[in-house]
């Protein structure tokens, strides 16, 4: 990222910290007030609904460019295509850095979807390169996954999106896998960059997004080491699908993934109930259920359904042991760790609780509307105090 985009992620992540301390009722208005005019805003941004909206219509312009650019190219069928991809995702990444640094845009919403299409034609430039070179289908295929990774990437640096870090670390893991030694690979990297990205997650040299970039990062790596020392992976070579032969583990080796698939989510959960990071205590949480699920398909304790319910009362009831446990505490907090919202926004959770209900619940089927129809039982008549009926 650039000094000026720096800046501006630092500041909206101090003004969206300052809405949620008056939301929770820790700063008044004035202090926010004071907050937001130390930290002003210098970013064109829109609401997130207007924000989808302007991300599918760019999306939908950038296609019709694009067939409009094969029309004027002509030519072969295919090299027009490929062609068009390189001139239109060359064009569309130039796009974005122009919106990010020179228009100040910043969840808009047309700069993350030209990022997206640019980068998206870029990579099937790649694959359509590598094929008309000659390559197999694996060299192929695992180059294109390469050059995905390293636009990702670049793009994550650069323009600050998380979610590009996350991807662009899945490609490098899914590119491995087409080569011999991937699942090794898989478990040595994540090892060896987990502590970089987990200094990179923290460090105030770096600005939020980036941060973020990097705890995102951090998580599909650590996801995939147990997805390369699960037990059931291991046996049914998931990462090996590519490879002639698929190996299997030697019997030493389906031990230590045995032991793996036990020890990983319990050394996630350590890490996460020690640093208070919420990366690590979801991968421990979700880990820990892939290795329940694998325990119950290599263990028949009974029918899977009954055992799954079994499993969730059984989560249910930890839950509210441990809430009862936290809410026991000196102010309602036990290790430094609580049950309690701490400037959270409120309005989001209530909206996800509100979400849940009108899922969970059905509304009444409305009556429908009826015209009057005609009931007999006679009538009846008169004036000047008198009447009778017919």
């Amino acid at each position: 990222m650039n000094r000026d985009a720096a800046q501006a992620d630092r500041a909206a992540s101090i003004r969206a910290a300052a809405r949620a301390w008056r939301k929770a009722g820790a700063i008044d208005g004035t202090t926010l007030a004071a907050v937001e005019a130390a930290f002003p805003d210098d970013r064109h941004r829109v609401g997130p609904v207007f924000r989808v909206l302007l991300f599918f219509f760019a999306l939908i312009a950038v296609h019709g460019a694009l067939g409009f650019l094969w029309l004027l190219i002509g030519g072969q069928f295919e090299t027009s295509i490929a062609v068009s991809c390189l001139v239109m995702g060359v064009l569309l990444v130039a796009a974005t850095e122009v919106q990010i640094t020179v228009l100040r845009r910043s969840q808009s919403g047309v700069e993350a979807a030209t990022s997206f299409a640019g980068l998206g034609l870029l990579a099937g430039f790649t694959f359509w390169a590598l094929d008309k070179a000659g390559a197999t289908l694996h060299p192929t295929l695992g180059g294109s996954l390469l050059a995905a990774a390293l636009l990702l990437a670049g793009a994550a640096w650069r323009w600050g999106y998380p979610l590009y870090a996350g991807a662009a670390t899945a490609a490098l893991l899914g590119s491995l896998t087409l080569i011999p030694g991937g699942r090794l690979a898989w478990i040595v990297l994540p090892l060896v960059f987990a502590p970089l990205l987990f200094r990179g997650s923290e460090t105030v040299r770096l600005p939020p997004s980036l941060r973020a970039g990097c705890t995102a990062a951090l998580g599909v790596g650590l996801a995939g080491l147990y997805a390369a020392i699960n037990i059931a992976s291991c046996d049914q070579a998931w990462l090996e699908i590519w490879q002639e032969g698929r190996p299997r583990p030697a019997e030493w080796g389906r031990v230590l993934c045995w032991i793996a698939t036990a020890a990983v989510p319990l050394v996630y959960l350590a890490i996460g109930l020690r640093t208070r990071r919420f990366v690590f205590l979801l991968l421990g949480a979700g880990t820990a259920a892939f290795s329940v699920l694998t325990f119950f398909a290599y263990v028949d304790l009974g029918p899977v359904w009954a055992l799954l319910t079994l499993s969730g009362a059984v989560l249910v009831g930890l839950v509210f042991a441990l809430r009862r446990h936290l809410d026991s505490g000196p102010g309602k907090e036990r290790g430094g760790f609580t049950a309690e919202p701490l400037f959270e926004d409120l309005a989001r959770r209530r909206m996800l609780e509100a979400g849940a209900a009108v899922i969970s619940l059905s509304p009444e089927a409305r009556p429908v509307h009826q015209e009057p129809k005609f009931e007999g039982g006679g009538g009846s008549f008169g004036g000047g105090g008198s009447s009778s009926e017919f």
